[in-house]
């Protein structure tokens, strides 16, 4: 095969785009090498308690019989669930023996995943499997395009479960090979499309539960954090929903304001969990730069700030990849 050099001085390298489209999905790396898993059938509690344990966020979902993939829980889906169930007064009261309350609560012991999940599937976990054998380039391109999807399983004939590739993973990828990467490693953030789009924020007086509710209604997974001035303070996602623990007693911490809450998430965490400085780019940093500061820091998105450090914009995994396939 043929390939010829693009004239843009900004575009991917066509021979990495090509390894790409032989490569197959399931040959990309799982970062712990494990795959955590539950049915429908499971109880709440005890894939809760298992998230914590292996400190993930989502878990694949299958099917009893045949254990065929079905979809996706997450965090989000539980907490939301317990706040439903207790309500806020109650969650309060009980700050500090949450499983006090919820033991005499039949109703919350006896739900299973299947009682929490939306099917057909929600927007934030849309039902997007992709089979054993499909390129990496083809997962990228749903990664990239299909909004609300952050991971991609890989399924078998039988639907099956096989593997699993996130965007995380292919971030992961890339930044092991930048040096084939070609000329998009110096593109200017300015010229990336759609980063100056508008920022979801909120300011640090406001809850961390108003928080967690706006990124659950508006179907995202994370928000810049202000402070009176305008000025990007910090930044929360769904993955700090990691801090409400399985043993419930940190829930109390969900009705703080944002700024109380972050700090204890970053006194709590480890510098691997959460950066312990404000992470954000400029308009003339370069892909390259902010790749390596997603992957640095472990964050999934950066915000574009101006030159008083006012969010302007915001760049995600799912901007980077599709960077990565049209250029």
């Amino acid at each position: 095969m043929t390939i010829t050099p693009s004239s843009n001085p900004y575009s991917t390298n066509p021979e990495f785009i090509y390894m790409l489209t032989k490569m197959k999905s399931e040959q990309i790396p799982i970062s712990d090498g494990k795959i955590f898993v539950c049915q429908r059938t499971d109880k709440v509690v005890d894939v809760w308690k298992g998230l914590i344990q292996h400190k993930f966020l989502s878990v694949p979902v299958l099917q009893k019989t045949g254990n065929k993939y079905y979809g996706f829980v997450d965090l989000a889906d539980i907490v939301k669930f317990v706040v439903e169930t207790f309500g806020e007064t109650r969650l309060k009261e009980h700050a500090e023996n949450f499983w006090e309350l919820a033991n005499k609560e039949e109703f919350f012991q006896s739900r299973t995943v299947n009682d929490i999940m939306t099917y057909p599937l929600s927007k934030r976990n849309p039902f997007h499997p992709v089979s054993r054998g499909y390129s990496v380039f083809h997962a990228m391109e749903l990664l990239s395009r299909e909004k609300g999807l952050h991971r991609v399983p890989v399924i078998d004939e039988n639907r099956k479960l096989v593997h699993m590739i996130t965007q995380s993973q292919l971030i992961e990828f890339l930044s092991k090979n930048m040096d084939h990467l070609g000329g998009i490693r110096q593109k200017p953030v300015g010229q990336m499309k759609d980063v100056t789009r508008e920022v979801i924020a909120m300011k640090e007086s406001e809850t961390a539960m108003a928080a967690f509710q706006t990124m659950i209604n508006k179907n995202i997974s994370g928000l810049a954090i202000v402070n009176d001035e305008g000025k990007l303070s910090g930044s929360i996602s769904l993955r700090d929903l990691k801090v409400i623990s399985a043993d419930g007693r940190l829930f109390w911490r969900l009705y703080q304001n944002l700024k109380f809450f972050v700090e204890r998430v970053k006194h709590e965490s480890s510098a691997e969990d959460r950066p312990r400085t404000i992470v954000f780019c400029r308009m003339d940093d370069t892909f390259e730069l902010v790749l390596k500061k997603l992957m640095d820091y472990r964050v999934h998105r950066i915000f574009v700030c101006d030159n008083e450090r006012k969010p302007i914009g915001v760049i995600s995994l799912k901007d980077l990849l599709m960077e990565m396939i049209t250029n």
